[in-house]
């Protein structure tokens, strides 16, 4: 098998309403879809989400460095994946997204030359169905507190705050969260962003909280602060997740001893469900429980993580939910809160809406 035509994609995913995290506001999410066209008529379906502060790499670079490289992958069997990353990497530095975008393709013709949903290749099903949390921006807590009802009422069980302020105000806001679900099945999980400072201070904001229904905190520290997040580690009651900081597997092992207690995982980080399964893998070895995190996918990222977790028993929970963040998706992952249903049919198992992927079409190019 080779790969005959590349085609790509810059499109923009319109959000139902403003994603808020501490550094930027989202109105819409900027996203690269690649179409990798093989000489036995198998098509795959990758895409790259990019974020500055997380991937290191841009929505528009991951674009231009795809349309650069993509006459190099001409002639290639898109099946020898481990041998297409080694010439990525040989061909370009980092540039995680660009490589997921590829990978995620890659993944999705193996499955549908195999007659196999992607899952299967990845070592089968460890669990029956995959539930994911609801994701809140940043708001103020009265405004908070009316998502909170809504995401109740739809069947939610799990909520994850956004927070990045002050940490006085930020602990303020999460105590008013607690105390208002106090009474329901619900549970919460904290997401900072690297956006606090000092771990004393942290410590000390964080100790007027005992709360089973705090699940853990997220990145709160910026992601070179590794002594901050071990001195965290040594002394929060509650649980702490490492994010921006890991962003491989060469990340993970590159420390002496993790000073965390899970590891949120994202392929659009990583380089793509390849990369993802070497640090998952690595993770536990540790003895560190793994999540796979979203950069606001469309179904085909959202569906990409989905099948890795399907499969990896050491990922323990799932946030992608970016197709139920969309006003227009230009795939058909399945949701019912609060799970998430992967297709049987091979490969991703995600249908593209040829029409909606044209509409939502900035730019596109084709070698």
């Amino acid at each position: 098998m080779k790969i005959t035509k590349i085609k790509g994609y810059y499109i923009q995913l319109p959000l139902k309403e403003p994603f808020v995290i501490n550094y930027a506001t989202y109105d819409s999410m900027h996203s690269v879809i690649v179409e990798i066209h093989t000489d036995t008529g198998l098509v795959g379906y990758g895409e790259g989400v990019a974020d500055e502060h997380v991937t290191g790499d841009s929505a528009p670079g991951v674009y231009a460095n795809l349309e650069m490289i993509a006459p190099s992958l001409i002639g290639l069997n898109p099946l020898n994946i481990e041998y297409i990353h080694k010439k990525l990497d040989q061909m370009i530095l980092g540039n995680p997204a660009l490589k997921a975008c590829i990978d995620i393709a890659l993944y999705d013709i193996l499955g549908k030359h195999a007659q196999l949903p992607v899952y299967q290749l990845l070592g089968g099903q460890t669990v029956e169905r995959l539930d994911y949390a609801k994701v809140l921006s940043v708001k103020v807590f009265e405004e908070t507190r009316k998502d909170i009802d809504a995401l109740l009422a739809d069947g939610y069980k799990v909520i994850k705050v956004k927070l990045g302020g002050n940490i006085n105000d930020d602990v303020k806001k999460l105590k008013q969260i607690l105390d208002y679900i106090k009474d329901t099945d619900a549970e919460v999980r904290v997401d900072c962003n690297q956006a606090w400072s000092n771990p004393k201070a942290i410590i000390q904001a964080l100790s007027t909280i005992n709360d089973p229904k705090l699940k853990w905190i997220e990145q709160p520290l910026k992601a070179h602060d590794i002594e901050g997040m071990k001195y965290l580690y040594e002394r929060m009651q509650v649980s702490l997740m490492a994010d921006e900081m890991i962003k491989d597997v060469k990340d993970l092992a590159s420390l002496k001893l993790p000073h965390f207690d899970l590891l949120n995982v994202k392929l659009m980080k990583c380089g793509g469900i390849h990369n993802a399964v070497k640090i998952i893998r690595f993770a536990e070895a540790l003895g560190i429980e793994c999540q796979i995190g979203s950069m606001v996918e469309s179904s085909i990222g959202s569906a990409a993580g989905y099948h890795t977790a399907m499969a990896l028993d050491n990922v323990k929970t799932t946030e992608l939910t970016g197709p139920l963040l969309f006003s227009q998706d230009i795939g058909n992952l399945t949701y019912e809160i609060p799970y998430v249903y992967l297709s049987e049919e091979p490969g991703l198992g995600i249908n593209v809406d040829k029409d909606i992927l044209k509409a939502l079409t900035d730019k596109q190019f084709e070698v």
